[in-house]
């Protein structure tokens, strides 16, 4: 039974990375498309915010599950990291090259 907790986690972290990476995908796809609306620009402002915290922490918490042994399923674990590794470039270029 621990054992699939432990997975579940290992999934969520995997889906939530995953989320974040389509999320900043989208949202570089949406400025450079000048989407103008006053509800889309009220939605960003309030997801931007907490999709760049989770960005941050997930690989925190991957890392740790991962040195401490925690992490059930060492695929997921990479892939998970691999997904916030190309977040962490779509924020590097969406800040310095636009």
């Amino acid at each position: 039974m621990k054992q699939d907790k432990q997975y579940s986690i290992d999934l969520w972290l995997f889906i939530s990375s995953a989320i974040v990476f389509l999320y900043l995908l989208f949202m570089d796809y949406a400025v450079v498309n000048n989407w103008d609306n006053t509800a889309w620009g009220v939605i960003t402002e309030l997801t931007t915010i907490p999709m760049l915290f989770l960005g941050c922490v997930i690989p925190i918490v991957v890392i740790y599950r991962l040195i401490t042994n925690k992490a059930q399923n060492r695929s997921l674990a990479i892939l998970s990291m691999f997904f916030s590794l190309m977040t962490v470039a779509v924020i590097a270029y969406l800040t310095f090259y636009q």
